[in-house]
């Protein structure tokens, strides 16, 4: 891989439930994402696999690294290539940034298999022993982690990735002066009943709206 070419995307499922509020604990994703040429890895955990909390995400991590590839590699990911093309909202993300996402084959996790070794990296070396009191405590948590993990040296490259993502940066696309349109976003028809459902949620609207 050359520098500022590739990241390669994808969804890890962490076991544990996390406490979500109000006594309910859900099994949460959390979006990995790898530097192809450094290793440099980022990670954190989102609300959900919909198409706005994945492209939020993704804004985190590429703006806290300051910059971004000129591809993205995803699988089949529903909200972003379940139908085999880049969805709507993907493709209006990659656009805003001037870089693109390319789909990986059906049913090939070896196509982005440094990312997928480093999930399995995530689940053998950051969860073993540790408790979360929600998904704020987890993300902490795997700051600090991640921290330390992105100073270990990779064998296959010779290098440590904290010390090789400057070589990337520097090959890599900066990023556009206004943030991508990310987030989730409806718009309903308001019914007799003053009420809109948003994620399985039935909210009542103040009847003079």
């Amino acid at each position: 891989y050359q520098p500022g070419q590739l990241t390669q995307c994808d969804l890890w499922f962490p076991e544990p439930r996390i406490p979500v509020g109000q006594g309910q604990q859900r099994m949460l994703p959390v979006l990995v994402m790898t530097l192809a040429f450094s290793r440099f890895m980022t990670a954190t955990m989102i609300p959900s696999r919909q198409a706005g909390d994945i492209l939020s995400g993704m804004w985190a991590l590429i703006s806290g690294i300051g910059r971004v590839t000129t591809t993205l590699l995803w699988d089949r990911e529903s909200a972003i290539g379940g139908t085999g093309r880049v969805s709507v909202p993907a493709a209006a993300f990659a656009g805003t940034l001037a870089t693109q996402i390319k789909l990986a084959p059906p049913r090939d996790p070896e196509f982005k298999g440094l990312v997928e070794r480093h999930n399995g990296f995530l689940e053998t070396s950051f969860l073993p022993g540790r408790t979360f009191a929600s998904p704020a405590d987890f993300n902490e948590q795997l700051t600090g982690w991640l921290a330390q993990a992105n100073t270990r040296t990779v064998r296959s490259i010779q290098g440590r990735p904290v010390d090789l993502l400057e070589v990337d940066y520097q090959s890599m696309l900066p990023l556009p002066p206004l943030a991508p349109a990310t987030g989730l976003h409806h718009r309903v028809r308001l019914g007799r009943d003053y009420y809109v459902r948003l994620d399985t949620v039935d909210y009542s609207v103040d009847p003079r709206v």
